[in-house]
């Protein structure tokens, strides 16, 4: 099986990267085998991380992401959601939001990496995006399908 992540934009790779990582392969066949718990798609975790860097000529140069992508590997996490999850033919869709209520007045956070994480808190996709700003009372949501391919 080879799923692939995608997210609607254009520019993929200069406006945005998406990875499955090697643990999602991992722990969804583990679980189609019934060994361990059942693998579930519950969070998102919002914050950054080091694959995006200001590039001099302006705006962000996003690195690629590796499929060893770790936890700990991201930074100032700022807020978690939960994630909405729904099935139409092959093709998994994720939405989620940053809940209002995690973010503080009149600060702001730096937002360039979304990590979605299953049941168990370990990341099993990985997005970078252009670098933005979030802050109480800005909107921002996130749409994120995984066609999953045999």
């Amino acid at each position: 099986m080879s799923d692939v992540i995608s997210v609607p934009a254009s520019a993929q790779g200069t406006v945005y990267k998406a990875q499955l990582l090697d643990y999602y392969y991992t722990r969804r066949a583990a679980s189609a085998i019934g060994q361990g718990s059942r693998f579930q798609m519950v969070k998102a975790w919002w914050g950054t991380s080091s694959l995006v860097t200001a590039n001099p000529a302006g705006g962000f140069k996003i690195a690629d992401i590796p499929t060893n992508f770790t936890n700990n590997q991201l930074l100032n996490k700022f807020a978690e959601s939960q994630l909405v999850c729904t099935l139409v033919g092959s093709t998994i869709n994720i939405s989620t939001v940053v809940p209002q209520g995690s973010l503080k007045d009149g600060q702001v956070s730096n937002f360039n990496t979304l990590c979605l994480v299953d049941d168990q808190n370990n990341v099993f996709a990985v997005l970078c995006a252009q670098q933005d700003t979030i802050f109480k009372g800005k909107d921002y949501s996130m749409f994120v399908s995984i066609e999953q391919r045999a």
